[in-house]
């Protein structure tokens, strides 16, 4: 370890040592302090509100030229799979709303819980 470290300050003295004198850096190895060992044992999933998927998809609508979108995506660090995915279920909840009611009372209203089902009582 100690031949590469002096290999490399030799390496990187005839081309930068003017500029680390100039900023008062010091001559130093980069790997010489240990890495931080206080990393989460599993990363926290990012969690979106629907006020914020909304923002976005009516930003994302709004892009007009080339290369907007990708733009938007990196400053908000998102990827264009988590778009499309928003754009289908916006989709989807759209055509719910359109779509007519279902006739008659709900399945949920009608036994609200088991005991009071047909079937369980025919048993």
């Amino acid at each position: 370890m100690e031949a590469i470290r002096e290999m490399t300050k030799q390496e990187n003295r005839s081309s930068a040592e003017g500029a680390r004198r100039a900023s008062g850096a010091e001559d130093r190895w980069p790997f010489d302090e240990p890495p931080d060992p206080e990393v989460p044992e599993r990363p926290e999933r990012r969690k979106f509100t629907a006020e914020y998927k909304i923002k976005i998809l009516a930003e994302a609508d709004a892009c007009e030229t080339h290369g907007e979108i990708g733009a938007l995506l990196r400053r908000e660090g998102l990827y264009s799979s988590s778009l499309s995915k928003w754009r289908q279920r916006q989709r989807a909840v759209e055509l719910d709303a359109l779509s007519p009611p279902s006739a008659g009372p709900s399945p949920t209203r009608l036994f609200p819980s088991r005991k009071e089902s047909p079937i369980s009582s025919a048993r």
